[in-house]
């Protein structure tokens, strides 16, 4: 059984690095779509969401002490805490930093309770780091949710339509006798929210950094329920699950994208400097039901642009960073660059649309007037196209303190060429004093 599934449409588990490579680092980049945010002005001095060195610990012989994107997703070698090959994700990107990695195939559970299944280590330290996982109906990168619903958080991009259960919560409060519980269950609906936190006497199981818990997730429409069982001594081996949490809802979608994600707060500034990155370990990650199958997804590559950066909001000194975004000119000025998608096949696509990471200075005092923001987009020198934000992303910056959206772009088919395919954006009315940018970008066929 893959996974531990009777029946997997997907099931990754970590055995090699794959030679196909891509923004994920060693993960299949035919398989998984990676993205890295940090929402808190990105595009000062000059970079596009830098991100800095993160320190890995053992992983397998070879490999740097410190690594940047994109060799922050790495399969390490078999040890004595989990004794199989497996994943490691190395977070070091600062103040509401994530790394999020989207299976591109889709999960569906229409009329029926579908499974999401993954061992993962839990370990949580609240300003520091945790883990989650999504279900968004859109291929939307790097799911989040915003501080105007709990203060000094994540201010991340926000699904259209989907859920998301941050796993940040411990019980006992005592770092001797660590755990983790369900923090909260985020549901959205075209991008309205609702936050259900579990009441009475939490549940958690035990957690011990470097080892992995087996963690289940069963959705349908009508419930979402999330099981995990104590840490396992060689990742292998596992206890007995216990329910965590379990909710009636009213999904909107019945198929959907899942996202496992690893959030880095503020590593830097809750440590004094002493921890540059926030690590978590993955293995047998999978999901059952139907496999859906018509459909390509083809990625531009991170800037991977080196640069300097300090940290927002603190006194620590500027230090080597890599961007992994693009900043984004005026149209005034023209396209600061030209993007590239490799090896497009059009063979039977009925639709096309894109799927990127947006930031905007939405600050009115820097005067931003967010209804007459414009992103421009064209591919292969023809046409530009004018995407201007909908009624439900002009709801999710009203409400934010920061300009971090996931947007979804139509692109008519008879813009792109088969073989490779050159893409650029411009904006109109969107202030240049802190530059917009765009990152995490996918190329999304539907075929026959």
């Amino acid at each position: 059984m893959a996974c531990g599934l009777a029946s997997a449409a997907f099931c990754d588990t970590f055995d090699a690095p794959s030679a196909n490579r891509g923004r994920a680092g060693e993960l299949d980049a035919t398989r998984w779509s990676a993205s890295h945010t940090a929402p808190q002005l990105p595009s000062g001095g000059g970079v596009a969401t830098a991100i800095g060195p993160a320190t890995i610990g053992a992983c397998r012989s070879g490999l740097p002490a410190q690594v940047y994107p994109s060799q922050d997703a790495l399969v390490c070698s078999a040890n004595a805490n989990i004794a199989s090959p497996h994943l490691l994700v190395a977070v070091a990107a600062q103040n509401y930093g994530q790394n999020s990695y989207r299976i591109r195939q889709p999960f569906d559970f229409s009329g029926r309770t579908g499974k999401i299944v993954f061992d993962a280590d839990a370990s949580t330290a609240a300003l520091i780091g945790w883990i989650s996982v999504e279900v968004v109906e859109d291929p939307t990168n790097a799911p989040s949710f915003i501080a105007s619903i709990y203060d000094n958080d994540e201010d991340g991009s926000i699904p259209k339509n989907g859920f998301e259960l941050q796993l940040q919560s411990g019980c006992s409060g005592d770092v001797t006798r660590p755990d983790v519980g369900l923090r909260m269950l985020m549901l959205y609906n075209n991008y309205k929210s609702t936050t259900i936190e579990p009441q009475g006497t939490p549940v958690c199981v035990n957690t011990k950094p470097g080892h992995l818990n087996h963690m289940e997730v069963e959705v349908s429409q009508q419930k979402i329920s999330i099981w995990a069982t104590p840490y396992s001594a060689d990742g292998k081996s596992f206890g007995t699950p216990a329910l965590l949490y379990s909710a009636a809802v009213t999904l909107p979608f019945s198929r959907g994208y899942v996202s496992i994600t690893t959030h880095n707060h503020a590593s830097e500034k809750y440590s004094s400097d002493t921890m540059d990155a926030w690590i978590s370990r993955w293995d047998n990650v999978g999901f059952d039901g139907p496999v859906i199958n018509k459909w390509r997804e083809y990625e531009v590559a991170d800037s991977l642009t080196p640069g300097t950066a300090g940290i927002q909001a603190t006194s620590f000194p500027p230090r080597p960073v890599v961007s992994i975004g693009y900043r984004v000119d005026d149209a005034v000025n023209g396209p600061a660059q030209t993007l590239h998608l490799r090896n497009v096949n059009l063979d039977n696509a009925v639709s096309a649309r894109l799927s990127l990471s947006a930031w905007y200075l939405v600050y009115t005092d820097f005067g931003a007037d967010p209804p007459k923001f414009v992103l421009r987009y064209r591919f292969n020198g023809k046409a530009w196209h004018d995407r201007k934000l909908t009624a439900g992303e002009l709801a999710v910056v009203a409400s934010m303190s920061h300009g971090q959206l996931s947007q979804m772009l139509d692109v008519p088919l008879s813009d792109l060429v088969s073989g490779d395919n050159t893409l650029e954006f411009v904006t109109v009315n969107v202030p240049q004093s802190y530059p917009p940018l765009v990152a995490n970008i996918d190329l999304v066929l539907e075929t026959k």
